[in-house]
């Protein structure tokens, strides 16, 4: 490994006068990593359930312990409340490592640690490979020359490069990558045909989700309750639907936090889209559209911008969830470590804030030919979402890694036109359908009709009286040309005069005439969308498969890696929830501390001490416990273990300035 390691180094070198600073092996072991990770979590958790002090790296004194503590919670005397959560709410979240006691804490720290020393003994081998050069203009000769054409990547076409390109006989598959606080390390070994699969499952969950929704708005607006209740169904379906995609997304397999900010966004975006707008459409009679009835389009539509305006900031102002574990758990943890935990700030998604943003303006393109001030609704939606973020961000949120431009450009390059095209042709449906009666006059009406009628039905399904004010007869037309529930799916596109019937005609001369202009131009619109972001992806889709399409997207700006300070490294670590830091699993001896992206004890914060193995370098140099007590005898001046390295590699070439300049620090 050592040596193709500086064969690797030597071979990029050749792109940068500066040469290479950092380079990153990345091993396929991430089923070591992530139960070295839930081992530590588990006994941290265990920590809590026993008095102060225990010694949890002694088994003998640990099991003594666990067992009393075992004893004294099960002759605590229950509530009502506790006793109700044990038999239905804990099994499920005991199922995913939650709300776990101390004997069983104990029993998946004891199963997991053979299970580790078994994993340690593997052959593991490198999956990715992150190279940082010491200049721009270095990265950017390097994909310029060793980028190729899909085509030639197939076929593993020597010819289509220079001898000088080719690492050992091999072509090389070269990417820009994504930040380093954006990669995840734990899913990057997945493989393409399972990351299609495990997308087609989560979105048909989705899907289903969708379904779910709108069953239960429909519920909700025929309830007594009316459209208050199903605003505020719809409210809490946008609020908690995040978390259950969240959920899903554990199925998924990402190597960049862009891209699972990405999957998350679409996901969460077709929900909120479908939900706040085409679900109540298709829940509500055709003759409701323009109506003032409590369940009509307008007042429901009017109550759903009336609680993303107000209930939506509230409930994130509020911040209750965090609130709570600030001033209530927090001050009753036994380490200052847990305490901390509970101050690191509400986790959000840039995802989940993008849809917010996106479903206001497609509620506002989709609805405006019939509530056109939804306009001056929509704007004081934004300026409240832009304070209510603002505050979030410096006052209540935590931090988040820099993803890339990942999620903005799928904004950009999908959803808006999306939205915009929506606009056109949900517009000339609106424009074609005055005036929403399902009335027509006859080419020969008959007069006697004006008159008071008592138990009418109306189509929201009361009851009522109606005078009637025209004398002349009228007869029943249909002019709705998208369907609903009540009279069926079924579409006309595009929207023109022609879908009249020929004896029942309701469009004026007017409105026949901006019927047509609007018809045609949804056609050209959706034309429009579909061959500039389609046919362009499509493009450029063909485009890579016949040549190299490498392009810089910026300036070279001329600065040196090791001359900015704030420039982060390719360090393998793992985010768990809960925690101040990461867990590094790495070897970090040998490179620059500010490499790692963030200062605290390192060797506290690092996996790779935590269960001793053959070849272990050294123990963890800190007092604390979560590492384990003993190094083997034999341990050798390396990490690799029985068969090679099983921790990824980093290592740190720095110029002879920036060594200098250590050496007079240090």
């Amino acid at each position: 490994m050592q040596l193709i390691l500086m064969s690797g180094v030597t071979f990029f070198e050749q792109f940068s006068e500066k040469g290479v600073t950092v380079v990153t092996i990345a091993l396929n072991n991430e089923a070591l990593v992530r139960s070295l990770a839930f081992r530590r979590h588990f006994r941290n958790n265990l920590r809590y359930h026993l008095p102060p002090g225990t010694d949890i790296d002694n088994n003998e004194i640990l099991k003594k312990a666990v067992e009393k503590a075992t004893e004294a919670r099960k002759q605590k005397k229950k509530t009502c409340f506790g006793l109700l959560c044990n038999c239905t709410l804990l099994p499920i979240l005991r199922i995913f490592g939650l709300f776990l006691k101390e004997d069983q804490l104990y029993e998946r720290v004891q199963k997991l640690t053979p299970q580790i020393q078994e994993l340690q003994t593997k052959k593991y081998s490198a999956t990715k490979v992150f190279v940082t050069f010491e200049t721009e203009a270095g990265q950017r000769n390097a994909l310029t020359a060793l980028t190729l054409s899909k085509w030639d990547s197939w076929s593993n076409n020597k010819n289509s490069v220079g001898p000088s390109s080719i690492f050992q006989d091999t072509l090389l598959k070269i990417q820009e990558p994504t930040e380093p606080d954006a990669v995840r390390w734990l899913d990057l070994s997945a493989t393409t045909k399972a990351k299609i699969i495990q997308r087609i499952i989560t979105l048909a969950i989705t899907i289903g989700l969708v379904i779910a929704s709108g069953f239960s708005i429909n519920a909700a607006r025929n309830s007594s309750l009316g459209v208050t209740l199903s605003s505020i169904v719809l409210t809490l379906f946008n609020l908690i639907i995040p978390f259950i995609v969240k959920l899903l997304l554990l199925i998924e397999k990402h190597t960049t936090e862009g891209g699972r900010q990405a999957s998350l966004y679409y996901k969460i975006a077709l929900f909120r889209w479908v939900n706040t707008a085409i679900i109540p459409i298709f829940i509500s009679s055709f003759t409701s559209w323009i109506g003032n009835d409590s369940r009509d389009i307008i007042i429901t539509i009017n109550s759903v911008l009336l609680s993303e305006l107000l209930l939506s900031p509230t409930l994130r102002l509020l911040d209750i969830i965090t609130t709570y574990r600030k001033h209530y758990l927090a001050p009753r943890e036994k380490t200052q470590r847990n305490m901390n935990s509970h101050f690191n700030g509400t986790h959000y998604n840039l995802a989940e804030r993008y849809t917010d943003l996106t479903k206001v303006i497609f509620l506002c393109f989709f609805y405006s030919p019939l509530f056109p001030s939804i306009y001056f609704y929509c704007t004081a939606i934004f300026i409240q979402q832009y304070w209510s973020d603002k505050i979030s961000l410096l006052r209540i949120w935590g931090h988040q890694p820099l993803i890339g431009p990942q999620v903005s450009r799928f904004s950009r390059r999908f959803l808006l036109p999306l939205a915009l095209t929506a606009f056109a042709i949900v517009a000339s449906y609106f424009y074609a359908s005055f005036p929403y009666d399902n009335i027509c006059d006859p080419f020969e009406p008959e007069p006697g009709f004006a008159d008071k009628y008592n138990d009418v039905t109306f189509a929201n399904g009361t009851m009522g009286s109606i005078t009637v004010t025209n004398d002349d007869s009228v007869v029943f037309c249909q002019q709705e040309l998208v369907g609903s529930l009540d009279t069926g799916l079924f579409i006309k596109f595009p929207a023109l005069p022609i879908f009249q019937p020929s004896d029942a005609e309701w469009m004026t001369d007017s409105q026949s005439t901006l019927t047509t202009v609007y018809g045609w131009t949804s056609v050209a619109a959706l034309a429009l969308f579909v061959g500039i972001v389609f046919g362009g992806s499509i493009f450029l889709a063909f485009q890579s498969v016949c040549k190299n399409i490498y392009e810089p997207s910026t300036r070279d700006q001329m600065i040196d890696f090791s001359g900015i300070q704030d420039m982060f490294g390719y360090v393998p670590q793992v985010k768990f929830g809960g925690y101040a830091y990461p867990w590094l699993c790495c070897d970090i001896d040998d490179i620059a501390e500010d490499l790692v992206g963030w200062n605290a004890d390192y060797d506290e914060n690092n996996l790779i001490y935590d269960v001793p193995y053959k070849g272990m370098k050294r123990r963890a140099r800190t007092g604390d416990d979560s590492a384990s007590a003993e190094v083997e005898e034999q341990a050798t001046s390396s990490l690799e273990g029985e068969k090679g390295p099983i921790f990824s590699i980093v290592k740190h070439y720095p110029p002879e300035w920036y060594k200098k300049n250590a050496q007079k620090s240090d």
